[in-house]
């Protein structure tokens, strides 16, 4: 409606003389004005025409005006175009039907100059309001598209970009109080957190920020996944508000792809699906309460483990994909998830849940909550190829030598089970030696030493246990027993950093309590074997120099070197 000075105005009425009464009044009014005979002509000259303000007489032949005006409405959209109905009519019944259509205000016949002036008056009041209004919205509206953007590229543009991880996050708004974070660890596993914020849009989505800071710095250096659930805990417990909390499944897909280790906070259950049959294997139930909600909490109460094959799917979602709603108020469900999984082709349960969905839902406008589902496959492809160490220099201002130094820290009892001294060390070496081009190798070499002391020396765990049919579940299950229940022992960390010409090498001593093993006349673990043990170690071989064992098995030396040149 033009806001400065009286526009154009649209009467619809089949009577002549109603038309020419109310034409006179509106020209004294300043306005100019087009006519139609019935509730048709009328929507067709809205559509040519563009009036300001109509007047809409109620019976009329071919399209009454209560038709008429809902058709207009519908077309004009977001704009206020005024509908004031021409009635002889009083009852309030009859009114109210006028309201109904979409009319917003009448005048009885016959036209009184005074009122008449009023209510255009009035109608223009309304329309500078919503003009108003609508501009205000169009800003908001823009200022959130940015935002959204900013919140995009911050959050998300770091995901790992790999066809075989498949990913999708609907949001009911503009803002999404989903996320879904992925990211390597220096020892190469996988680390994927999907996760939703009580509720959804901008209040929601506020949270992922932090979220995916902890997240993201704490797996880059390498931090376990207790100790990163530690950190994103302790992050939103300090800035939530009371009633606000962040539901998280936290998967972990080993390296060797043997086995996943789940952490599920309050979400729905991650599913192991078998590759080819489409069999669910495994359910990974939530076991533990969202994050944020209590400052203390212990990761290991939530782990799971389960026993992965190749080309296995493993599915994460949120409870939006299961209670989304369509057109007859039914929930997608359970079953209906499940009956995706198992008639989907091979390689396409992601696309067969996705479309399923899309098909149940219909033509369902708007969403009551965010949807989002991930499907991660087992296969070697999904993980970063080792970098090997051949294709690091140092830059020419560090070469030379720079020094011998040495580190010594020794772990007792209790303080391996709260202390993972991998990233610790691992960060002081980079630091030292500028070897940030070496992490993953460095991370590789200390974490298999580590894990090998501590398993099996200090806990004493024997890995033929992973060759039962329930191995990996009995193995894991004894290893968090035995590390509860830890209060004697030790690990001993002795590093040497040496200069050696033009190379630098890194003597990396490791020693446990545990009672070793007679390594002069055990054999070592040769490529090809099929055995769930001992891969680690020709890992370690192959990315160092040398790697011995001494004393009574419990003393691992590698020496790790780097060309200066």
């Amino acid at each position: 409606m033009n806001l400065s000075a009286p526009g154009k105005a649209l009467i619809v009425d089949d009577e002549k003389t109603n038309r020419l009464v109310l034409k006179s009044l509106l020209s004294r009014q300043g306005y100019s004005t087009i006519e139609a005979t019935d509730g048709q002509e009328a929507v067709d000259l809205f559509r040519r025409e563009a009036p300001d303000i109509i007047f809409m007489d109620v019976m009329m032949p071919v399209l009454d005006g209560y038709e008429a005006t809902r058709q207009i409405k519908q077309i004009a959209g977001k704009r206020f175009v005024p509908v004031i109905f021409l009635t002889a009519m009083t009852d309030e019944e009859a009114l109210a039907q006028c309201i109904d259509a979409g009319g917003d205000d009448f005048l009885v016949k016959p036209y009184d100059k005074l009122i008449l002036q009023s209510k255009i008056r009035s109608m223009q009041r309304i329309a500078a309001l919503n003009h108003e209004v609508q501009g205000m919205y169009s800003m908001i509206h823009r200022e959130q598209e940015i935002a959204e953007s900013v919140f995009v590229n911050a959050i998300q543009s770091s995901n790992i970009d790999n066809p075989h991880l498949r990913q999708t996050v609907r949001p009911a708004g503009i803002f999404s109080g989903d996320m879904v974070l992925s990211a390597y660890s220096p020892s190469r596993d996988l680390f994927f957190l999907c996760g939703d914020f009580t509720g959804h849009g901008l209040l929601a989505a506020l949270g992922a920020m932090p979220v995916s800071e902890v997240f993201r710095a704490m797996t880059a250096k390498g931090f376990s996944p207790e100790e990163i659930l530690v950190g994103i805990n302790k992050k939103l417990k300090a800035m939530l508000p009371v009633g606000m909390f962040f539901g998280a499944q936290l998967v972990v897909l080993n390296h060797d792809l043997e086995h996943v280790r789940v952490f599920n906070a309050g979400m729905p259950d991650v599913l192991v699906v078998e590759g080819g049959s489409n069999r669910i294997k495994h359910r990974l139930t939530s076991t533990g309460l969202p994050l944020g909600v209590d400052a203390s909490i212990d990761p290991r109460e939530m782990l799971q483990y389960a026993p992965i094959s190749y080309d296995d799917r493993i599915l994460l979602h949120s409870d939006g994909l299961t209670e989304a709603r369509n057109s007859e108020d039914e929930e997608f469900g359970y079953q209906r998830l499940s009956e995706s999984i198992a008639l989907a082709p091979a390689g396409r349960i992601f696309d067969r849940v996705i479309s399923d969905l899309d098909r149940f839902c219909g033509d369902q406008v708007t969403q009551a909550d965010d949807v989002t589902l991930v499907e991660i496959a087992c296969v070697h492809d999904v993980l970063p190829a080792l970098e090997p160490q051949d294709y690091f220099r140092l830059p020419a201002q560090q070469a030379g030598d720079r020094g011998e130094w040495k580190l010594s820290l020794r772990f007792n009892g209790a303080r391996l089970r709260e202390t993972n001294p991998v990233p610790i060390l691992v960060t002081y070496l980079l630091e030292m030696e500028a070897l940030e081009a070496q992490r993953q190798s460095l991370f590789t070499v200390m974490t298999e030493l580590y894990v090998n002391a501590l398993d099996h020396g200090v806990l004493g765990l024997d890995s033929k246990l992973k060759t039962r049919s329930d191995g990996f579940n009995a193995y894991f299950q004894a290893r968090e027993q035995r590390l509860a229940d830890l209060d004697s022992g030790y690990v001993i960390f002795n590093l040497s950093v040496e200069q050696q010409e033009e190379r630098r090498s890194i003597v990396l001593r490791i020693e446990d309590s545990g009672r070793g093993f007679d390594h002069d006349r055990q054999p070592p673990p040769t490529r090809g074997d099929d055995a769930l043990s001992g891969r680690g170690i020709l890992l370690t071989r192959d990315l160092c120099d040398s790697l011995e064992y001494h004393g009574k098995g419990n003393i691992a030396i590698a020496r790790f070197s780097w060309s200066t040149e």
